[in-house]
């Protein structure tokens, strides 16, 4: 087992990453993160395969434990689901010592957390990220949110967990697509990282795409130490951690208008193609290295999901993007490895160049 700690001083917390870890929690509730309730707020689908091994991790807390599922999918963040588990705490006489544990995906995670940050202004949080999406990226930083009008994550705030525990063993239960999906985040810390973590990336990813442990294990903990090391230069997202949303202005918009089907993960690939072909128009990008690094989001066999969107749809969803200022759409592009340029304004014209490249150059 490996632990990572994100510094950032009386908001620093441990991640634990490793193998059928998760016994250590129990021992961890009973010495760090007192509480007189437990919630586990759980995806549905993980419940269903893991309930067994979960009640038995947490046997000895289970007078004072109890389980709300949650439906799987972007639906859940939601007011509706958020009151819900509001009710529940209220009703079941939960205080402010109680803990919020959330298992499952980003979905999971994202709700929990905000319901932890607002509940009597704060309860304890803790993460069991079960996808490899949310393993490497949201349960990581104190993003919690919820959608509203089909934007993605319009409501939230920022909340940081009193420690992750990623165990790799619920990778082997992740349907492939939903795995495919988690490398999209992958994939944007390989670009906006180091050379070396890209070229490990690129040289493995068919290893990686077949879930080869060792170096399964790397590229989770490499992706972890990656966005650690911008969390605790910029928490609060108002400058530096905008790199970390390379590829998300395009992909928000493309995962609001297909009403949250596409994954998360598909829209960032999708998206990442998209800035590639924006960052090259611009020429920000050399079109040598354009065809280097457009090889990389192509080798996940991603399907065309965004044929039929319409053009000033996309854009109308970009505007609402919360990077945005001024009432113009605000880019994070690319011009080498680990060259990222945030703040990038573009012309319509450009925009709809880079959605059409995008549509053109993927599968039906």
């Amino acid at each position: 087992m490996k632990k990572i700690t994100v510094d950032l001083n009386e908001n620093s917390y441990p991640i634990f990453v490793g193998n059928n870890i998760l016994r250590k929690i129990s021992d961890d509730i009973e010495t760090k993160f007192y509480s007189s309730r437990i919630l586990i707020v759980c995806d549905k689908n993980v419940y269903r395969l893991h309930n067994q091994n979960l009640t038995k991790i947490f046997k000895k807390y289970d007078k004072r434990t109890a389980y709300y599922i949650l439906k799987q999918g972007e639906k859940s963040k939601s007011f509706n689901e958020l009151n819900k588990i509001f009710y529940f705490l209220i009703e079941n006489n939960y205080h402010r010592d109680c803990l919020i544990i959330s298992v499952g995906g980003g979905v999971t995670g994202d709700l929990a957390s905000f319901a932890a940050s607002t509940f009597m202004r704060g309860a304890n949080l803790i993460h069991i990220p079960t996808t490899l999406l949310s393993m490497v990226d949201s349960s990581i930083g104190g993003k919690t949110g919820i959608n509203f009008l089909k934007k993605k994550n319009i409501i939230g705030s920022f909340y940081q967990p009193n420690a992750v525990y990623v165990d790799t063993e619920f990778l082997k239960t992740l349907p492939r697509k939903e795995y495919v999906s988690g490398l999209g985040e992958v994939m944007k810390y390989a670009f906006i990282s180091s050379k070396k973590f890209y070229s490990f990336f690129n040289d493995n990813f068919t290893s990686i795409l077949k879930r080869k442990y060792n170096l399964l294990e790397k590229t989770i903990l490499d992706s972890i130490s990656i966005k650690t090391a911008v969390i605790t230069k910029d928490e609060k997202d108002t400058h530096l951690r905008r790199i970390l949303n390379f590829g998300h202005t395009f992909a928000h918009a493309y995962e609001g208008l297909s009403n949250f089907k596409m994954r998360h993960g598909e829209a960032v690939i999708t998206g990442i193609i998209s800035a590639l072909f924006l960052s090259g128009r611009l020429g920000l990008l050399s079109q040598k290295r354009f065809d280097e690094f457009i090889e990389l989001p192509l080798k996940t066999g991603l399907k065309n999901k965004i044929n039929d969107f319409d053009y000033e749809d996309i854009i109308s969803f970009m505007k609402s993007d919360k990077k945005n200022k001024g009432g113009k759409i605000n880019f994070v592009l690319l011009s080498n490895i680990g060259n990222i340029l945030i703040d990038v304004n573009a012309r319509k014209s450009d925009i709809i160049y880079s959605i059409k490249k995008t549509q053109m150059i993927l599968p039906v």
